[in-house]
């Protein structure tokens, strides 16, 4: 889960320092459509081009390929729905790898990396049998409200890029002390910012034409296609999956913000199972008793000072 983060942290380290050229910058357009953040090319974007294309970098890379092909159809109508970007969705791929249970250090979450504060602020939930940020579609919704509030500040993708990786509050100050929008000439953000941008347009350059760049373009991905139901309790996942015929290691898979071996206890929790198993799952449901369905219900009780286990069991009337 935090292969993601090491891999772009092993680069902005084993990549020699640029030497900084001031003045007007210079770079090749790659593409400048609009509506599309424009990608170009310069030094340190070859450079990480270079990387990716050298052993090491090429075995990520194809790996962060075949998750692209297997989320595109569930993440690009997202960003259209949303009006952004299609290139965004290698932000997600340069955060995490595109994997939804993907964790750095600063204990952050999920494809798009959220943190808990922000994560909250765009509508994610975090609490003891849910981790929304986890949720690939969710998440990607909440990426992008709060990519759509950064570019908005900044009117430059570059800098809501830049943004999202070290904050606004900094690019903000930098901007201010170089007297300048132009990302390139913005020396006093951190080395992992000035590496950032060149990191994504790299790969956004890329995945734009693979095979330009010897990357055999995997056909034979399974798609993230799902259908769902309703469970009105919570239910352990080693019965939904034996139900649904599926290993749990797979139920989790496509329910990745569960954080529990059971379901949440609120009523109508839309459990997903992968597409064409629904109708089966349906049948076999209804035909176990529902004392065998469900998990165990319970409360929660905050333990306040002077109680004991003792006169916790008198108030609920339990052993």
């Amino acid at each position: 889960p935090v292969t993601a983060e090491r891999f772009r942290r092993d680069i902005t380290e084993a990549l020699e320092p640029l030497e900084i050229v001031m003045g007007k910058t210079k770079y090749v357009v790659v593409d400048d459509r609009d509506g599309h953040i424009p990608l170009v090319r310069n030094k340190q974007v070859d450079q990480f081009i270079t990387y990716f294309t050298t052993v090491k970098g090429r075995k990520q890379f194809s790996i962060w390929m075949k998750r692209y092909m297997e989320y595109k159809d569930l993440i690009l109508p997202i960003l259209k729905e949303h009006e952004m970007p299609e290139e965004l969705m290698i932000l997600a791929m340069i955060e995490s790898g595109l994997n939804p249970k993907a964790y750095s250090r600063a204990n952050a979450s999920g494809m798009w990396q959220f943190i808990y504060s922000t994560g909250k602020t765009y509508g994610l939930k975090r609490d003891w049998y849910i981790d929304e940020r986890r949720d690939p579609i969710k998440s990607t919704h909440a990426a992008c409200g709060y990519l759509k509030d950064l570019n908005e500040q900044f009117d430059n993708w570059y800098l809501a890029l830049a943004a999202y990786n070290c904050g606004a509050g900094r690019v903000s100050r930098a901007s201010k002390l170089h007297q300048t929008y132009d990302f390139w000439q913005m020396h006093s953000l951190p080395r992992e910012t000035r590496n950032y941008v060149p990191y994504f347009l790299s790969a956004a350059i890329i995945a734009r034409n693979p095979e330009a760049y010897d990357f055999k373009v995997p056909t034979n991905v399974k798609p993230f296609e799902y259908e769902t139901i309703n469970l009105e309790k919570s239910a352990d996942i080693s019965v939904l999956a034996r139900v649904a015929g599926l290993k749990p290691k797979v139920l989790r898979e496509y329910n990745p913000e569960l954080r529990q071996s059971a379901t949440p206890t609120e009523a109508g929790y839309p459990l997903k199972l992968p597409l064409g198993t629904k109708e089966h799952f349906l049948s076999a449901w209804n035909a176990i008793p529902e004392e065998e369905r469900f998990a165990p219900q319970f409360v929660v009780h905050r333990v306040r000072f002077g109680e004991s286990l003792w006169t916790i069991s008198k108030k609920y009337n339990v052993s």
